[in-house]
């Protein structure tokens, strides 16, 4: 009552026509009123007392349906949900429909029309037009009041397609029906940023969390150390589920559990943005900002860099499991959305679509392009087809962001900082370029080739400064231009440089065609260029009184690494036991140049699996470079014999290991049964 009130008094301000008997849109005056454009539409408008009308003509020769609607907001959903004005050409009739969700079905018949007097439609010459009146108090629950003192929200929209459909065009403006001023109106930009804002939030928490465990808690062993759940000692059919989470540290799983509460708090701020929407548009809402929040993390793993190592204790390598599970996240969340978008809109339109101004085709090209990605990432053909996996990945990451970026505005605001880390690091990355290098390498007959780096200045503070177990990417023109591959570096022995040692296991693979131009051009130099150095170990190897060290194959180069680096420490108080297992002697002959003598406070056996001469014993001995013979023993390691409390009684014992996943999970097993911290070198890309 005060409203109307209000409105009655705003008139008489404004001298509007005096009210009379007959109806508005009939007066001589509404007659003599000059027309607004308004989008597409020309307008013409009157306020006499309590009423108003409003005429609406439209060029076209093709629509089928034209609407206009004075709403709470520029938006076309609004709480409490609003109405519209539709004019059927086909049908020539005006009628009121509820404005409810994005969707065909969202926007019913108004059941109550009474407060609608439509005076004059038409549809000739191509020309739709349309004439109704109302009172400028809201005649329903739909509707919303006309102050004539203040400018109304004023949503337009037109259709080719039969009513109802999905509009061709729409837009809004504010507009004033007694001056006929009008101004642009737009959605709220808040809702675009709200999922970015909390993402962003989320990340600031687990960097403050990660510098805190880092610097602060490195020795909180609990955090740091131990694992959410026991390893198990062999591989089995659900192996792929328990074995990441048995290798997620409670530090992690912080981390895990502040996404997940990221996650939690998007799902609440959509329904809350959206609480009148229906069942399936909420949930393809929340499926497409979850699947957003996934692309935002998605990328901050790939951005290798040292930064890692300061925030979180880590590095990049490290962390790609997080990077590998919210691409699942993402694959689910991104197929529910956009099944559930398909039933209500054409997921090839280019036109703007819902609250969120969102172009479906752009998001259909983005999912292709993650979609088929995350095919070529499934385990067994990632490792079968790395080269393929990695440039196509390569390719197809860059059409998705771009195609996502075009999609909606809420993605552009949430991937700012993820593509300016991404792109500082990248940049960052570029001296590798610089970092080129012209060696003579060396191969032997296990198809093992060793690279070694002249001594400079560069390589030399590389072996002084360097992590153990670091590794660079390494790339070799004369085999391929664009392939880099992770090595990892070995100190030699003099410690002025770093070396590589890699070998070839499968016909036609990277190593194996550097292999096969080494032996084709013998004593040639090979220029090489080197990325790095990369990854740091989650033990602190002189934190510890012993330190077991079990590698098989060519699982031996970070621990050799490791040995070399402990050549020039000056206090030696950790002792070194290695374990290392191999088909043939060859395998040990490959690396003697690195390896041996070996240096004081290191205790190595080695094992042989090849089958031996009946005639040897089970121990056998190995003349290396030195001259020395370095005995080895027939057969594979019993783990059990030397990762045990009794052997180790009162002191502080970590244990790394390297190799064959059955032998690493083995150790890791007995190291967990024994309580000894455990670190494993993989290189699982």
């Amino acid at each position: 009552m005060l409203r109307a009130t209000a409105l009655l008094v705003a008139t008489s301000v404004f001298n509007v026509v005096a009210q009379g008997a007959t109806p508005v849109c009939s007066s001589a005056a509404f007659a003599a009123q000059t027309s607004v454009p308004i989008g597409p539409f020309s307008v013409r408008s009157l306020v006499n007392g309590t009423r108003i009308c409003i005429e609406v003509n439209f060029a076209s020769t093709t629509a089928k349906w034209a609407a206009l609607s004075l709403a709470r907001s520029a938006n076309m959903i609004n709480v409490p949900n609003g109405n519209a004005v539709v004019f059927d050409s086909v049908k020539n009739s005006v009628n009121l429909h509820e404005l409810k969700a994005y969707s065909v079905a969202g926007v019913p018949l108004q059941a109550d029309q009474s407060g609608l007097a439509v005076h004059k439609t038409s549809s000739t010459n191509g020309i739709l037009s349309f004439t109704f009146e109302r009172n400028l108090v809201a005649p329903s629950i739909y509707d919303v009041d006309v102050d004539p003192a203040v400018e109304s929200n004023v949503l337009w929209a037109h259709a080719d397609t039969a009513w109802p459909s999905l509009h061709t065009d729409r837009g809004a403006v504010k507009f004033n029906f007694v001056l006929g001023s009008l101004t642009t109106a737009s959605a709220d930009a808040g809702s675009f940023a709200a999922t970015a804002i909390i993402g962003a939030v989320t990340f600031g928490c687990m960097v403050l969390l990660g510098l805190l465990a880092t610097h602060i808690g490195r020795d909180w062993h609990c955090i740091n150390h131990r694992t959410v759940c026991p390893p198990s000692q062999h591989r089995t059919s659900l192996s792929w589920i328990k074995l990441p989470i048995s290798d997620l540290k409670i530090g992690e799983a912080i981390v895990v559990f502040l996404y997940v509460a990221c996650i939690v708090a998007v799902c609440v701020t959509v329904k809350s943005n959206f609480p009148t929407a229906s069942s399936s548009r909420l949930v393809s809402l929340i499926s497409g900002h979850i699947a957003l929040v996934a692309l935002m993390f998605l990328l901050l793993p790939v951005a290798r860099g040292q930064h890692w190592e300061v925030v979180f204790g880590t590095s990049h390598e490290r962390i790609l499991k997080f990077h590998r599970w919210l691409g699942r996240v993402w694959f689910v969340a991104c197929t529910v959305h956009l099944v559930l978008i398909a039933v209500i809109t054409d997921v090839t339109s280019t036109r703007l679509y819902g609250s969120q101004q969102v172009v479906p085709l752009y998001g259909f090209i983005a999912f292709l392009a993650f979609a088929s990605m995350a095919l070529l990432a499934i385990d067994y053909v990632r490792r079968t087809f790395y080269e393929v996996f990695y440039y196509y990945h390569r390719v197809a990451s860059i059409v998705g962001l771009v195609f996502a970026l075009l999609h909606s505005r809420a993605v552009q605001y949430a991937m700012i900082f993820p593509l300016v880390m991404y792109g500082l690091t990248f940049l960052f990355r570029l001296r590798t370029y610089l970092n080129r290098y012209a060696t003579v390498p060396k191969i032997s007959s296990s198809n093992t080739v060793v690279i070694t780096l002249p001594a400079t200045s560069q390589s030399t503070n590389w072996a002084r400064t360097a992590n153990p177990c670091s590794f660079f990417w390494i790339n070799i023109p004369a085999v391929s231009l664009l392939e880099w591959h992770p090595f990892s570096a070995i100190v030699t022995p003099d410690g002025q440089s770093i070396s590589f040692c890699i070998k070839a296991h499968s016909p036609g693979s990277f190593i194996d065609r550097v292999y096969q131009h080494v032996n084709d051009h013998k004593d040639a130099a090979l220029t090489v260029l080197v990325d790095g150095p990369h990854g740091k170990p989650a033990i602190n190897m002189y934190s510890y009184d012993a330190v077991v060290l079990v590698a098989g194959g060519i699982g031996i180069t970070p621990m050799l690494n490791v040995i070399n680096r402990h050549r020039h420490q000056n206090v030696h108080t950790t002792t070194f036991h290695l374990h290392w297992v191999v088909r043939t002697t060859d395998d040990i002959l490959a690396v003697e140049d690195l390896m041996f003598p070996l240096p004081d406070g290191v205790k190595a056996t080695f094992y042989v699996t090849a089958p031996a001469d009946k005639t040897m014993d089970a121990t056998s001995n190995l003349q290396v470079h030195t001259g020395d013979y370095i005995p080895y023993t027939q057969g594979k390691p019993i783990l059990d014999e030397f990762i045990n409390t009794g052997r180790y009684h009162g002191t502080k014992v970590g244990v790394m290991a390297c190799g064959p996943p059955r032998l690493v999970q083995e150790a890791q097993w007995r190291s967990h049964n024994c309580c000894f911290d455990f670190h494993k070198e993989v290189f699982i890309f």
